[in-house]
């Protein structure tokens, strides 16, 4: 679980729903919404989005996957709370991810 330092703004950006400028703090963002009870899967979805900006990479899309995967493992062992909204989550960018592969492998070739 990454951890933002205390003594900067960043927490209290994240908190109040600020962009999340890497996955360390996508991270940090779902995980205290979640365990203030504050996250819906509609504000989770939204932060997610707005990491993933307007024309998401493969890196962005790795980060995310990254985040959401390690952000479920950290609720279910610290918080001792189900975390399958959060695969969901992952679940539903499949399809965006796999439309951005095909394009890829359309632009660059495929793995040969």
């Amino acid at each position: 679980m990454p951890y933002i330092k205390a003594n900067d703004n960043r927490r209290e950006a994240l908190r109040n729903g600020e962009l999340a400028l890497s996955a360390g703090e996508l991270n940090y963002q779902m995980f205290y919404h979640i365990k203030h009870g504050l996250a819906t899967i509609a504000n989770l979805y939204v932060f997610v989005k707005q990491f993933l900006g307007e024309k998401p990479n493969y890196q962005k899309y790795n980060d995310m996957t990254g985040a959401l995967i390690r952000c479920a493992k950290e609720v279910e062992r610290r918080l001792n709370k189900k975390s399958e909204y959060l695969y969901q989550l992952m679940e539903y960018f499949d399809n965006e991810i796999a439309i951005y592969e095909d394009l890829k492998i359309v632009e660059n070739g495929d793995v040969e």
